[in-house]
């Protein structure tokens, strides 16, 4: 098995398990909503740009739908992207030496 095939199976895999892992969260979330668990969870306030967020006395299966939602979420939109980066050219890389006195900045930067 070459080394791209390799790496196409195992970025599948890994959606694949990412997918998996949201939807347990999500259902876990739902089936502790659905037993009727009202404990204190506590309380989420975030904010993104101007919008406010805020959950108050939320139950506990509401904070693993919203982890599942976002976990599955964010898998769906990154997506399957493959990359070729095998590249035969080389490249040259090089250290500068600069000198200078303690006291002055250089002219420009090292790099």
């Amino acid at each position: 098995m070459d080394i791209s095939t390799q790496i196409i199976l195992s970025l599948t895999l890994y959606k694949i398990v990412s997918l998996l892992v949201g939807t347990v969260f999500a259902y876990m979330g739902y089936r502790l909503f659905m037993s009727g668990i009202w404990g204190h969870a506590g309380e989420l306030e975030t904010g993104f740009g101007d919008n406010k967020l805020a959950l108050k006395k939320a139950a506990p299966g509401t904070f693993f739908v919203l982890f599942g939602a976002i976990v599955i979420s964010i898998t769906l939109y990154k997506g399957l992207e493959f990359k070729n980066n095998q590249n035969d050219s080389v490249t040259d890389s090089y250290v500068e030496i600069i000198e200078a006195d303690d006291n002055e900045m250089p002219e420009k930067p090292p790099f």
